[in-house]
């Protein structure tokens, strides 16, 4: 019996991805230095696969080895320019040559601690699957995640059946529950882009961070914990978002060390001043409103060290508080909170408060929205519109360049 040589090709690559086995996840997120990180997560063993890179086979290489509490992670480094990335046949996302669907979410997880549970078993009350369905639905070019994945850090209370059953603790089972099955819609729609939130800062879930979803090399077990990770930027469409880590520290105080810290990051990045930027971070740098008695206006540090260090055309993007909200700020930078992803809500009412006093900055207004949602912006337009979890649009703002007040929300 005779075989044609693409017959022999194809039984070749087909006995070559049997040899490997099935990855339980898969997803490609963006990274420093112009790249694209194809990822994949492997229970039972360590023999990563190989990854079809513009029809070119090429072996994805060890990241993390399987523990006693954590799985195998493998990954491979390709251009972000890449058109093509297969994993055994399974296709997964590339970024488009025109990207300008940008869907931004944050704060997703479960909460359950000593103070707060949440009825992760309740669709309503924890919508964060279905909320990632409906992002999907929105076809992004890619996808923004200003952190907080994590947030099962006690064991369900006995008898509350609204957790009933949920894992619980820094390890596997819990990161599967609170971030990858509820998010798999998201791996294989676009291109993601991670921020670290501060529930995956040093002491809390920082192993699963560093082993699955930080932009850099593996931090390996035995080594100190990184407190705050190097920012990079990249470019999409004429606009720098810059990926920075404000996961470490306190919001109402700082230090002459984390100032310097944060100025030098930024400084090294040697951002044209002429540039127009948008700034991922995790704890906003502003913002308002009032818990219990005390008011919350945002994250010291960055207050301090950013003042006239970024170019003017720069918006912050944050989560951290759990709602959304739009700061149109006088002299200061401007700041949007989506931080309303998943996990429990602050009380906040839906407002438009004009002229406020943010500790002593004057905001031209503050634009609130309360209830679980994402946001989508379009790139062209500059035009932020804001969705709930089932994909109705609940406000939307404008992004005006060049302009004395540069948002316009309604």
């Amino acid at each position: 019996m005779k075989f044609s040589k693409f017959t022999i090709a194809a039984l070749l690559l087909l006995l070559s991805s049997m040899i490997y086995a099935q990855p339980l996840y898969q997803w490609v997120q963006m990274v420093a230095n112009n790249q694209l990180s194809v990822r994949a997560i492997l229970l039972k063993d360590e023999s990563c696969p190989k990854v079809s890179v513009d029809n070119i086979l090429t072996a994805m290489q060890l990241r993390a080895p399987k523990v006693a509490n954590f799985p195998a992670v493998c990954e491979l480094l390709v251009s972000r320019d890449t058109q093509s990335i297969k994993i055994q046949q399974r296709v997964l996302p590339t970024l488009p040559r025109e990207v300008n669907r940008i869907a931004i979410l944050g704060d997703t997880g479960c909460r359950i601690n000593k103070v707060s549970v949440q009825a992760c078993n309740d669709a309503e009350a924890w919508p964060f699957r279905e909320l990632s369905e409906s992002i999907t639905s929105k076809t992004p070019d890619i996808i923004l995640h200003v952190g907080d994945y994590f947030y099962r850090e006690a064991p369900c209370p006995e008898g509350n059946k609204g957790c009933q059953g949920s894992p619980s603790g820094y390890n596997w089972d819990t990161w599967n529950a609170d971030w990858f099955t509820p998010a798999s819609s998201l791996f294989q729609s676009s291109v993601i882009a991670f921020s670290r939130g501060n529930h995956e800062g040093c002491s809390r879930a920082e192993n699963g961070w560093f082993r699955f979803l930080s932009p850099w090399a593996y931090q390996k077990t035995g080594q100190a914990c990184t407190e705050m990770e190097k920012p990079y930027l990249f470019k999409l469409k004429n606009v720098n978002y810059i990926m920075f880590d404000s996961s470490y520290g306190e919001d109402d105080h700082t230090s002459d060390a984390q100032l310097a810290l944060y100025k030098k990051a930024i400084e090294q990045l040697k951002i044209d001043k002429d540039s127009t930027n948008i700034f991922l971070t995790h704890r906003p740098m502003w913002t308002y409103n009032k818990f219990q008695s005390k008011y919350y206006y945002g994250n010291l540090t960055q207050q301090i060290a950013f003042k006239n260090l970024l170019p003017t055309q720069t918006l912050f993007i944050a989560g951290h508080a759990h709602y959304l909200q739009t700061l149109d700020m006088q002299t200061d930078y401007d700041q949007l909170i989506i931080g309303n992803s998943g996990t429990k809500l602050y009380k906040i009412s839906n407002s438009m408060k004009r002229a406020v006093d943010i500790n002593k900055h004057m905001a031209n207004f503050v634009y609130s929205r309360t209830g679980f949602g994402y946001g989508i912006l379009t790139n062209t337009a500059k035009v932020f519109k804001f969705y709930n979890q089932k994909g109705s649009k609940v406000g939307e703002c404008l992004w005006l360049l060049d302009k004395s007040s540069s948002l316009n929300c309604q």
